[in-house]
């Protein structure tokens, strides 16, 4: 694979026009700052910031027992999923949540979801034993990239995630109003700035490090992810179990006491006795 270019800022819209738009869609996420309660829930729990590829990764670790690492979607950061997180807690596990590259606290100003997997993996690696992976969006995508790049773990859950970029890429040509022209460009630059041939990042490239159980829950009705990709993901992964979470969207589910418990059930069922 070649080597990714540095998160450095991504296309301004000095550009102009549609395809400039679509292109810092893309790639430059918007920072959430944390709330009230949210910094309150995380008092105490700060680790020190993981160096990556020249930028600090803010990460958080809840309880103790086998470690469950919580990956956030775009536009999103690591306390948006403190309710799983503290459901996990009580079951007995300890979390790691952090931000990915450009989001929350975590350095950059821009990201993709290539950045998002090398994040991923680098926290993985300097936990150095991880039992699951539960990703909402595209941090489900980032770890269906971890998984593809060697790293293990007992279980994962996958929430309302892509599960292959190039329709992702495709959709969003088609949100901006792009002739084919300017189509067949932004996935040109997609491919530039993420360092790699978008066909590399799609399901059929990524399905082999699918060894393990994994959950994947989704609502079909869901505007921002379809629903079509978690179909192909469990299609795809002989070792998986897809379940509809109807009237929930895309973020809703994050907050669903149903959705939590049976992430959390399943997650703690490959725990060792």
């Amino acid at each position: 694979m070649v080597a990714p270019p540095a998160l450095a800022a991504p296309l301004a819209a000095h550009a102009g026009g549609h395809l400039a738009a679509a292109r810092h869609a893309f790639s430059a996420p918007e920072r959430v700052p944390l709330s009230t309660d949210e910094r309150a829930a995380l008092a105490g729990a700060a680790e020190p910031p993981l160096r990556h590829e020249g930028l600090k990764l803010a990460r958080w670790t809840l309880g103790t027992g086998p470690r469950v690492v919580l990956v956030h979607g775009w536009n999103s950061r690591g306390a948006h999923l403190l309710a799983l997180a503290q459901a996990l807690v009580r079951a007995g596990l300890s979390v790691t949540l952090f931000d990915l590259p450009g989001h929350g606290d975590s350095g950059g100003h821009a990201a993709s979801v290539v950045h998002a997997g090398r994040a991923l993996r680098a926290v993985m690696t300097a936990i150095g034993n991880v039992h699951a992976v539960i990703g909402h969006s595209m941090g489900s995508a980032a770890a269906l990239l971890a998984f593809a790049h060697g790293l293990q773990v007992k279980r994962s859950v996958h929430l309302a995630g892509p599960s292959s970029l190039t329709p992702m890429v495709k959709g969003l040509a088609q949100a901006h109003g792009l002739g084919p022209a300017d189509a067949a460009a932004l996935a040109g630059w997609v491919e530039a700035f993420i360092g790699t041939r978008m066909a590399y990042v799609d399901l059929e490239r990524l399905q082999h490090g699918l060894r393990h159980p994994g959950l994947i829950v989704h609502d079909p009705e869901d505007r921002t992810v379809p629903f079509v990709a978690s179909e192909a993901l469990h299609q795809a992964w002989a070792g998986s179990r897809l379940e509809r979470a109807t009237g929930l969207g895309h973020r809703r589910l994050l907050a669903d006491a149903g959705v939590i418990a049976r992430s959390v059930a399943f997650v703690a069922e490959g725990r060792a006795p």
